[in-house]
C-alpha cells in the first residue's frame, strides 16, 4: 500500500512539475552526456576567496595554486535543477562564507540541468559528480586543501551530485556533505548507488523543506532535520501552486544561511520516525541538536523543529505550540494523509 501511495504521489507531483516547467516541449535542446571524460566543457568551476570575491574560473589544467595558500576550509556549492553558479544556494551562502574567510568553489553545470530537461539532468548528475571528484582529488593530492576541511553543500539535484562525488572518491573519504532538500523526482529508488546516502561521506546532514513534492521525505543522512514538518514554509504562497513548492524547496538554503550567524540558532528535537512526530508520540526532551552550520558530526537520527513566520526564522529551543497537523497544510486530501503512515512504523 505504501509503495503504491508513494508512486501515486510521485507521479502526481512530477506530472505537475512537467506541466509547469514545460517538460513536454518537443523542441527542447535536452541532451544526456555519454562521454565520461573529465574535464567537461559543460561543467565549470569558480573559485571565490576573500581576496577574489568576484570569482575566478579554474580547471584541473589551471589551478591557481597561490589562491589556495595558505590552506583554508573549502565549501563546494552545488546548484540544483535549472540553477547556475549565481543561483540558490550560492546567493545565500557564498557571501557569508567569504566573509568568514572560507574559500568557496561554485559549480556551474546549467546546460546539463536546465529546463525543460529534468530526466536528462538526473542522468547527467553522475557525470557532474565524477568531474567534481577529479578536481577535488587534484586539490587534495597537491595539498592545497586538507580532506578534513572539504565540505560539499548541494541543493535538490545538487545534493545527489554531492553523493556521487563521494562514490567517486573512495580513496579520499569525503568529510562532510550537507543536503538541502534533496530532490525526489526520479530518486525514489532503493539502490543507494543511484542517490545520496550516509555512506557518501563521514558526515551527511540533511535539511528537509518540501517532502511532499520536490524533496525526499525519507531520511538519507546521518542526521535529518525536518523544518515545519518539511511540508510547508512560511510566506511562500497557496499550497496548490507549483511556485509555492519551489519556494519551499529553496528555503532550505535560506535557513542554512541564517544558521551561520543566528543568535537564537535552529534546534531540532529527536523523534524516532516521522510518524511519531505527526502523532505526538515524541516530545522535546534532552536530545536536541543544532541544524545548519553548527550541526554536530556525531548527530544521528531524525530531528524536528519549527520556524518563525519571517526572518529571522530561527526559534532556538522554543517548542511552544508545535504544529503536528498535516491536514490542511498540503495539496493532499485527508484520505491520502490517513494512508500515508498506515502500517508504516518507520515512516
Amino acid at each position: 500500500m505504501m509503495n503504491k501511495l508513494w508512486s501515486f504521489l510521485f507521479l502526481l507531483g512530477f506530472s505537475i512539475l512537467m506541466i509547469v516547467a514545460g517538460l513536454e516541449d518537443e523542441e527542447s535542446n535536452c541532451f544526456a552526456l555519454r562521454d565520461e571524460a573529465c574535464p567537461n566543457a559543460n561543467i565549470t568551476f569558480w573559485l571565490y576567496t576573500k581576496e577574489k570575491p568576484e570569482g575566478l574560473e579554474i580547471s584541473p589544467f589551471s589551478i591557481p595554486v597561490l589562491e589556495f595558500l595558505p590552506m583554508k576550509s573549502l565549501k563546494v556549492l552545488i546548484h540544483g535543477f535549472n540553477g547556475h553558479r549565481n543561483y540558490t544556494p550560492n546567493v545565500q551562502l557564498r557571501p557569508r562564507f567569504i566573509k568568514l574567510d572560507i574559500n568557496v568553489i561554485s559549480l556551474d553545470f546549467q546546460k546539463l540541468a536546465n529546463e525543460p530537461c529534468y530526466s536528462e539532468a538526473v542522468h547527467n548528475a553522475k557525470y557532474v559528480g565524477r568531474c567534481i571528484a577529479q578536481l577535488l582529488r587534484l586539490l587534495l593530492e597537491s595539498k592545497l586543501v586538507a580532506n578534513k576541511d572539504v565540505h560539499l553543500i548541494g541543493l535538490g539535484l545538487g545534493a545527489h551530485v554531492a553523493g556521487f562525488v563521494g562514490q567517486f572518491m573512495p580513496e579520499h573519504k569525503l568529510e562532510h556533505i550537507t543536503a538541502l532538500d534533496p530532490a525526489k523526482p526520479l530518486y525514489l529508488v532503493n539502490d543507494t548507488a543511484q542517490k545520496l546516502d550516509p555512506t557518501d561521506a563521514k558526515f551527511v546532514d540533511v535539511v528537509h523543506t518540501d517532502v511532499l513534492m520536490l524533496g525526499l521525505l525519507e531520511a538519507v543522512g546521518h542526521v535529518d532535520f525536518y523544518l515545519n514538518m518539511g511540508v510547508e514554509q512560511p510566506n511562500c504562497g497557496p499550497v496548490n501552486q507549483m511556485e509555492t513548492h519551489f519556494c519551499y524547496h529553496n528555503r532550505a538554503a535560506d535557513y542554512y544561511a541564517e544558521s551561520i550567524s543566528s543568535n537564537a540558532g535552529f534546534y531540532g528535537f529527536y523523534c524516532p520516525n516521522y510518524k511519531s512526530f505527526a502523532t505526538g508520540a515524541c516530545v522535546p526532551k534532552k536530545d536536541i541538536e543544532p541544524m545548519g552550520f553548527y550541526a554536530h558530526p556525531e548527530a544521528r537520527g531524525r530531528y524536528f523543529l519549527e520556524t518563525n513566520n519571517g526572518p529571522p526564522y530561527a526559534k532556538g529551543t522554543n517548542y511552544k505550540n508545535i504544529n503536528r497537523q498535516l491536514k490542511g497544510r498540503t495539496f493532499m486530501n485527508d484520505e491520502l494523509i490517513d494512508q500515508l503512515f498506515e502500517n508504516k512504523a518507520d515512516a
